[in-house]
C-alpha cells in the first residue's frame, strides 16, 4: 500500500515537473491571492478594522482560476483521452485531474500564507501607532479555504475538456472554442452583479449599513468586468465589420489585426485576460483616488482636531490658561489659550474659545487647506468691539472714583472703599483701592490712585465696601475713570444673584452702582449682557430664538453670528466659535467638562515650551500624533490595505494576461508560418501585430477610465473605508483626474508591452517548416 501510493506520488510529480510551464503560472497566481487575502485579514486582526476588504482579490481570483483550469485540461487532453479509454468516468476523472493542481495550490497557499504575514506585520507596524499582536488564526484558515476554492475552480474550468468528444482530445491542434452558455451567464451575472452593486451603494448609505457590504466592495471590480466585457464586444463588432466591408482593400496589416481582434477578443482567448485586467485595473483607481482622499480628509480633519501644529492640554481652568500664555510669551508669538466644550444636546451647546487676537502670529494658514479657511477672513470682526469703548482693555495711567450720598443725614460717617480689579495685558491681576469719605450733606467726594495701564487694562470686578463703625445708610459709585473712560459705561450686574436676606452685590442705577445697607463687601462683574459677542458658527449651528452663546463658564451671553463656515478649528463641523478674552468677561469659573489647551506654533522654542510642560505638567501632542490617533479611531488605514488589495490584484491580472498571450503564442507563431507559405513577409506581420496590440490597448485604456470613473462617482462613497466620527467634517469623495490618467498610462504600457512581446514573430520558430513537421508528429 506504501509503495504504490510512493509510486503514485512519484507519477504525480513527474507529470507536474513535465507541466511545469502550465502549473508555474497556477503556483504564482496561488501565492499572490492568498498573500493579498492573509495580509487584509493579519491587518484586520491587528487593527480591529474589516476583513471583507479582500472581496475584489477574491472575485478576480474566480475569475481567472477557471481559465488556468481549462489551460491544464488542455494541455493533458491526450491524457484524458487515455483515461476514459480505460473507463475512467466522473469522479474518477476528476480527482486524477486534480492531484497536480492540489500540490501546486498547497505549495502556494504556503508561500502566500507567509508572505502574507509578513506583508501584515509590516503594514500594521507602519500604519499603526499601536498594532494588537498578530496570531493570524483567522488568516491562515482563509488561506486554506482559498487553496479549498481555488481548486473547486479550476475543476470547474477543467469541465469542458472532460466533456469534450474523444476525437477532438486526440487531435494535434485543438479547435477554436466558442463562446459556451455557461460563459455567457457568467457574463450577465457580472453585469447584474454591477447593478446590485451600484443599486445597494445608492439605498443604503455606509453610515447606515451597520458594517461594509460585501456586493459594495465587489462592486468595482463587478464594474471592471462588465465595462471590459462591453468594451471587447463592441472591439469584436468592429473588427467583424472592418473584415465584412473593408477587407485586405483596407490594408493587409490591418485585415490581419482586424482577424486576431476578432479571435482573440472572446472570453476564451486573450480578451478575457483584458477583462480582468480592467477589473483590477478599476479596483486599483478608485483604491489610488480612496487612498488619496482619504489621506486628505485625516490630514484637514487632524489639522481641525488639533487646533495647532503643537498642543499641551491642561488641567485648568480658562483664566490661568490665558494668564499663562501672556505671562510666558507677552508679545503673542508662539503660544495661544484655547477652551473647547464639548457640549451634549444641540450645536451650539459644542463651542470653542480662541485668543483670537494672537491668531495671524500663532496660526497664521494653518487652517488654510481646510474647511475652517474662512476663520482667517473675519478674526478681526470677532475680536473687535461690537459697540466701540464698551469692551476690551482700557489704556490709562490714573484711575479716579467719585460717590455721593443718596440724601443728607444728620450723624454718623459715610467711608467708601472702592476696589477696582484688572487683568494687565500679561494676564496678571492687579487692584488699586481707593479711599473716600461723603460729607453730610451727601455731596459727590472724589479721590484717585496710580494705575499702571499704559499697555492697557481689563476691567473684571469692583468691589463696594463701607469701613467698620460706619453709618449703614446706602451710597452711590457715580463714576469710575481710568484714562479717558469712564468704566461704569460698560454696564455691572451684581456677581452673585441676590436671594432672601443675602445681598448678591451693588445695585446698577442710573446714576452708576448703588451700595446697598449690608455689612459686607459687594461685587460687581462686567455685564455681558451689554453687548453681543461676535461668534463664527458652522452651518449646523441653529437656535431657537436670538443667538446665544455659552461662555466657559456655562453663563448665557447674547450672540451676534458674523460668519457661517464648514468647519471650525476644535469643534469641526458642530459648533461655533468665539474669542476667549471677551468670553471670559464675567464669566463663572470653566465648567469641568470643558478641555483647556495651550496652541503653540511649530517653531516655537524648546525653552518656552519647557517652561510650559514644567509650570503646568501638561501633555504636548503634535499634529503627527493627532493625525495617528485618528488614523486609529477611524479605521483610516483601511485606505491603504484597500490599495494593498489592489495592487495584488494588479499582479493577479498580469499574470492572467501574461498566461494569456504565452499560451497564444504557439498557434499564433502556426499562423505567421503559414502567412509566411503564402509569401508574406515578416515586416507586414509585425505590422499587423502593432495594429492590434494598439486596438487592444485602446479598448482596455478606455474601459479602465470609464470603469474607474464609474467606481469612483457611485461606490467610493459607501466603501466605508473610513468610520467618520460624530461632529467630524464628512470625507467628501470626487473624480481626481490624476491618479485616473496615471492608471489608464500603466494600463496602457502593461498591455503593449505584455502583448506586443507576446505577437512578437520569431524568425526561427515561425518558418514554413514548422507546419510540415508539426503535421508529421
Amino acid at each position: 500500500m506504501t509503495r504504490a501510493l510512493t509510486r503514485d506520488l512519484a507519477r504525480t510529480l513527474r507529470g507536474a515537473w513535465s507541466r511545469r510551464g502550465t502549473l508555474a503560472p497556477l503556483l504564482a497566481l496561488t501565492t499572490v491571492v492568498v498573500a493579498g487575502v492573509v495580509a487584509v485579514l493579519g491587518f484586520s486582526e491587528a487593527a480591529g478594522t474589516s476583513g471583507a476588504l479582500a472581496v475584489p482579490l477574491l472575485l478576480l481570483a474566480l475569475v481567472a482560476l477557471p481559465t488556468t483550469g481549462r489551460e491544464l485540461a488542455a494541455a493533458r487532453r491526450g491524457e484524458i483521452a487515455l483515461a476514459r479509454l480505460r473507463g475512467l468516468e466522473g469522479g474518477e476523472l476528476y480527482v486524477l485531474l486534480a492531484l497536480e493542481p492540489l500540490l501546486v495550490l498547497v505549495l502556494g497557499g504556503l508561500l502566500g500564507g507567509g508572505l502574507g504575514l509578513l506583508v501584515a506585520h509590516l503594514s500594521a507596524s507602519a500604519w499603526l501607532t499601536d498594532p494588537a499582536a498578530l496570531v493570524g488564526t483567522d488568516a491562515l484558515a482563509a488561506a486554506v479555504l482559498v487553496v479549498l476554492a481555488g481548486l473547486v475552480a479550476l475543476l470547474v474550468g477543467m469541465g469542458a475538456a472532460l466533456r469534450e468528444p474523444l476525437a477532438d482530445q486526440v487531435a494535434s491542434v485543438a479547435r477554436p472554442r466558442r463562446t459556451t452558455l455557461a460563459s455567457a451567464f457568467a457574463q450577465v451575472l457580472v453585469v447584474v452583479g454591477a447593478a446590485v452593486a451600484v443599486y445597494r451603494s445608492s439605498v443604503t448609505p455606509a453610515d447606515d449599513a451597520g458594517g461594509p457590504d460585501l456586493v459594495v466592495l465587489a462592486g468595482p471590480a463587478l464594474i471592471g468586468l462588465a465595462v471590459g466585457a462591453a468594451a471587447l464586444w463592441l472591439l469584436r463588432l468592429l473588427a467583424r465589420r472592418w473584415v465584412r466591408h473593408r477587407g485586405p482593400r483596407g490594408g493587409l496589416a490591418g485585415f490581419l489585426a482586424a482577424r486576431r481582434l476578432d479571435r482573440v477578443a472572446g472570453v476564451a482567448g486573450a480578451g478575457g485576460a483584458v477583462q480582468v485586467l480592467v477589473a483590477a485595473a478599476v479596483v486599483a483607481g478608485v483604491a489610488l483616488t480612496a487612498a488619496i482622499q482619504v489621506e486628505q480628509w485625516t490630514e484637514r480633519s487632524a489639522r481641525l482636531v488639533a487646533g495647532a501644529p503643537l498642543r499641551i492640554d491642561l488641567e485648568t481652568d480658562a483664566e490661568p490658561a490665558l494668564e499663562l500664555t501672556r505671562r510666558l510669551d507677552p508679545d503673542g508669538r508662539w503660544l495661544m489659550a484655547a477652551v473647547l466644550v464639548p457640549g451634549e444636546g444641540s450645536v451650539p451647546a459644542r463651542r470653542a474659545f480662541l485668543d483670537l487676537s494672537r491668531h495671524e502670529r500663532v496660526l497664521g494658514g494653518f487652517h488654510d487647506d481646510t474647511s475652517a479657511a474662512g476663520l482667517a477672513t473675519v478674526v478681526d470682526e470677532l475680536v473687535d468691539d461690537a459697540v466701540a469703548g464698551s469692551t476690551g482693555p482700557v489704556e490709562g495711567t490714573d484711575v479716579v472714583a467719585t460717590v455721593s450720598g443718596v440724601s443728607r443725614r444728620l450723624e454718623g460717617r459715610v467711608r467708601p472703599e472702592v476696589l477696582l480689579t484688572l487683568r494687565d495685558a500679561a494676564g496678571g491681576t492687579r487692584q488699586v483701592r481707593l479711599l473716600l469719605e461723603v460729607g453730610l450733606d451727601g455731596a459727590p467726594a472724589t479721590a484717585s490712585a496710580e494705575v499702571g495701564c499704559a499697555e492697557g487694562c481689563e476691567p473684571v470686578a469692583v468691589t463696594l465696601q463701607r469701613r467698620a463703625d460706619d453709618s449703614q445708610l446706602p451710597w452711590t459709585l457715580d463714576s469710575l475713570v481710568l484714562g479717558d473712560q469712564d468704566l461704569l459705561e460698560r454696564g455691572w450686574s451684581p456677581a452673585q444673584e441676590t436671594r432672601g436676606d443675602r445681598i448678591g452685590g451693588p445695585v446698577p442705577v442710573a446714576g452708576g452702582l448703588l451700595a446697598v445697607t449690608s455689612s459686607t463687601p459687594l461685587v460687581a462683574v462686567p455685564d455681558p449682557g451689554s453687548a453681543a459677542v461676535p461668534v463664527l458658527a458652522t452651518r449646523s449651528a441653529t437656535w431657537d430664538g436670538e443667538p446665544v452663546l455659552d461662555s466657559p463658564g456655562g453663563l448665557d451671553l447674547p450672540a451676534q453670528v458674523v460668519a457661517r463656515v464648514p468647519a471650525l478649528p476644535l469643534v469641526q463641523a458642530d459648533g461655533v466659535l468665539a474669542d476667549l478674552p471677551r468670553a471670559l468677561v464675567g464669566s463663572p469659573p470653566t465648567v469641568p467638562v470643558a478641555e483647556v489647551a495651550l496652541l503653540a506654533r511649530a517653531d516655537t522654542p524648546p525653552a518656552v515650551l519647557d517652561e510650559v510642560l514644567d509650570e503646568t505638567g501638561g501633555e504636548l501632542r503634535t499634529l503627527e500624533q493627532v493625525r495617528a490617533g485618528l488614523s486609529d479611531d477611524t479605521g483610516a488605514a483601511q485606505a491603504r490595505v484597500y490599495l494593498l488589495v489592489a495592487g495584488f490584484g494588479l499582479l493577479v491580472a498580469l499574470l492572467v494576461l501574461g498566461t494569456a498571450v504565452a499560451r497564444e503564442r504557439p498557434a499564433w507563431l502556426r499562423d505567421v508560418a503559414a502567412l509566411r507559405v503564402v509569401g508574406l513577409d515578416v515586416r507586414r506581420v509585425r505590422g499587423a501585430v502593432r495594429l492590434e496590440a494598439a486596438g487592444l490597448v485602446v479598448v482596455s485604456v478606455g474601459a479602465a477610465l470609464l470603469g474607474t470613473a464609474a467606481g469612483v462617482l457611485w461606490l467610493l462613497g459607501d466603501l466605508a473605508l473610513v468610520e467618520v466620527p460624530d461632529h467630524a467634517v464628512a470625507l467628501r469623495t470626487s473624480l481626481d483626474p490624476l491618479p485616473v490618467l496615471l492608471l489608464g498610462l500603466v494600463v496602457a504600457a502593461v498591455v503593449a508591452l505584455v502583448v506586443g512581446r507576446g505577437r512578437r514573430p520569431s524568425a526561427e520558430r515561425s518558418r514554413p517548416a514548422v507546419l510540415r513537421e508539426e503535421a508529421a508528429r
